[in-house]
């Protein structure tokens, strides 16, 4: 039993999945699917392990920094965006410490946003439409390794690993947009809602749990994206004079980092609950690489509470953060604007700030599927009375 509470320990704390927050578009960086081992936490040698996830958000709330523009809500022009996103997740045990992961995201994404006709300009009228982007998003390959044998180590270890991530989404998607004469004509997609990012990235990971307290263990894990490409060569519009290069779409660091609390209930220790905290965000300049692209750079804080249940080699999941904190934060190009127009401003006291916004979710919602393969040797482990 203490070892199927550990399983499902792990299990919990190594399925994360980053969700798009909106505008500030934090690509899928789903981690391992939850593990329903028969008798060890790690994936054995040889062993296969089968997820499914379900991502699901609405973000509708604009921001400036951490000022929420309500006025937005008011006039019925806020930006409205729906993402639905299923994950194939697979793992395999190359050895008892190290594991090979593959993430296989599909997104549809649609953008809903407002204009005023031509037709419409003395009373103001506002008309809602919709684009949409939809197909494969970014696959991400890694590996992880145990630091400590899974074979000595039951009550607590730590995983660190590497992750490579595709540029296998669009990144320039079109779809027929509302023209101010009330034509339609195709345009590219808001960067919010392209299936990928255009650039190839890779990320340094950790993962680990610990048991605290009889039958409440901690857990943490967190990531950093790092992107080289500067941009991905997408237009966003035609530069501003003097802003040249901050038009185009870029390939954007992104980090999460997650840490809680959970216990196991039923006499099977089957049933899993966790609360933790979680923050994941874009930052406004890349650690390596050029800076001269467009981005809405921003994070969320959030409070995630998850439900974990297991039976033989079958884990479902559900997780749900809500966001407490949401912050547009100034970005290069933000920046590079407001520079360029106090140049021409000689009174100090009439200096401009210069901060875009991005509209974000309450909350999203996370649902997974597991199954793993043991290998035929092995599948007796788990009738060890010993254990």
């Amino acid at each position: 039993m203490k070892k199927l509470f550990i399983i499902i320990i792990v299990a919990l704390s190594i399925q994360y999945n980053v969700n798009a927050q909106g505008c500030v578009a934090v690509r899928q960086m789903g981690g391992v699917t939850a593990m329903c081992a028969a008798n060890s936490y790690n994936l054995s040698k040889g062993d296969l392990q089968v997820g499914v996830n379900y991502r699901y958000f609405h973000s509708w709330r604009h921001f400036v920094g951490t000022e929420e523009q309500k006025q937005r809500e008011t006039l019925g022009n806020a930006v409205n965006i729906f993402s639905h996103s299923v994950d194939l997740n697979l793992s395999y045990g190359l050895t008892n410490r190290l594991q090979l992961n593959v993430s296989i995201p599909y997104v549809h994404n649609e953008r809903s946003q407002t204009l005023t006709l031509n037709k419409d300009t003395a009373t103001k009228k506002l008309t809602r439409y919709g684009v949409y982007a939809k197909g494969l998003g970014d696959v991400r390959l890694g590996l992880n390794y145990w630091v400590t044998d899974p074979a000595k180590a039951h009550n607590g270890n730590l995983m660190i690993g590497f992750g490579l991530k595709l540029a296998t989404g669009s990144h320039d998607t079109y779809d027929d947009a509302l023209q101010k004469d009330g034509t339609y004509a195709r345009a590219v997609n808001d960067q919010a809602i392209q299936p990928g990012d255009g650039g190839v990235g890779f990320s340094l990971e950790f993962q680990g749990f610990t048991n605290l307290y009889k039958s409440i263990s901690g857990f943490a894990n967190g990531y950093y994206l790092f992107s080289p490409n500067e941009s991905n060569g997408t237009f966003k519009s035609a530069a501003k004079t003097g802003l040249a290069g901050y038009n185009i779409y870029a390939s954007p660091d992104q980090y999460f980092i997650r840490a809680g609390l959970m216990t196991s209930v039923l006499k099977a220790k089957s049933l899993t609950f966790s609360l933790a905290g979680r923050m994941e965000g874009i930052p406004a300049y890349d650690i390596i690489g050029g800076q001269v692209a467009y981005r809405r750079p921003g994070y969320v804080v959030a409070i995630e509470s998850g439900v974990s249940y297991q039976k033989g080699q079958h884990s479902i999941s559900l997780f749900v953060p809500y966001n407490i904190v949401k912050n547009r934060i100034q970005s290069a190009a933000d920046k590079a604007d407001q520079n360029l127009q106090n140049s021409k401003i000689s009174d100090i006291n009439k200096l401009v700030h210069v901060q875009g916004d991005a509209a974000f979710a309450d909350y999203s919602i996370s649902l997974g599927y597991a199954y793993r393969i043991v290998k035929k040797s092995k599948a007796v482990a788990h009738f060890d009375p010993k254990l």
